[in-house]
């Protein structure tokens, strides 16, 4: 009869052939349950985490997904408290901080495609909408950022004490807005035109230059400046009958 310990080691072994399967071949060549099983080895690293990557992947579809999901979603899943959710959350967080910190420009910013480059960086794949905040030098290097993520999937607010207080703080030059609209278009509210007109005077007066408002949706990236959608995404209605075929 096997002990405890030697089922325990069973479990070490397999992860261990995980990690380096992992390593071997890149994540790209491992089904999604065993992307899923590896990730979920560093939020339980002493459980079989193979039935519950299961359970994941029939709920949330993918790793992406899954990491995007609220701490209560998660924690419906039996196998996972509210501590292990937090962790699985924070480790979404994680990706786009590495992603934004491996792209962070330490040049100035030399055009506008280059900033919209960092807005949809932060603002592009979230679920809910965010606001985003670029402090610029004057030599327009990008020297502080400050995301606000307590949006829901359709309205998020700040107050202009909070961008008073991050010109104050990071002794801008300029400054740069961002928000997105994760499931629809970038197309503005009045609601949206209103704040840009506020933000715009506290700038002025402020002595600060308001480099733009960007909005990210579905369909692109609207410019307040520009009064405009200055980049489109690619849009499905807008193929020819013929690429619809063939990617159905």
């Amino acid at each position: 009869m096997k002990n405890v310990n030697e089922k325990k080691n069973i479990h070490i072994g397999h992860r261990k052939r995980l990690v380096e399967l992992a390593c071997n071949v890149g994540l790209d060549n491992l089904s999604d349950v065993q992307v899923v099983e590896l990730f979920l080895t560093y939020i339980f690293p002493r459980t079989d985490v193979n039935p519950l990557a299961h359970e994941l992947l029939d709920r949330y579809q993918n790793l992406c997904n899954i990491v995007s999901a609220t701490p209560e979603g998660l924690s419906e899943v039996p196998g996972i408290n509210k501590a292990s959710a937090q962790r699985i959350c924070v480790f979404g967080e994680l990706f786009y901080y590495f992603v934004t910190s491996r792209i962070s420009k330490k040049h100035p910013i030399s055009n506008v495609a280059e900033l919209i480059d960092v807005v949809e960086d932060y603002l592009r794949l979230r679920d809910v909408e965010n606001i985003l905040l670029l402090a610029l030098s004057a030599g327009n290097i990008i020297t502080h950022r400050k995301r606000i993520g307590n949006g829901t999937s359709k309205e998020i607010s700040i107050l202009l004490i909070d961008i008073a207080n991050f010109i104050r703080d990071s002794k801008a030059a300029s400054i740069v807005i961002a928000h997105s609209h994760p499931y629809g278009s970038c197309i503005p509210s009045k609601s949206d035109d209103n704040s840009f007109n506020e933000i715009n005077n506290l700038c002025i007066n402020f002595g600060i230059n308001l480099i733009d408002s960007y909005i990210v949706g579905e369909d692109g990236v609207y410019s307040h400046r520009k009064n405009d959608i200055i980049r489109k995404y690619c849009d499905i209605e807008g193929l020819t009958d013929t690429f619809k075929l063939l990617i159905k």
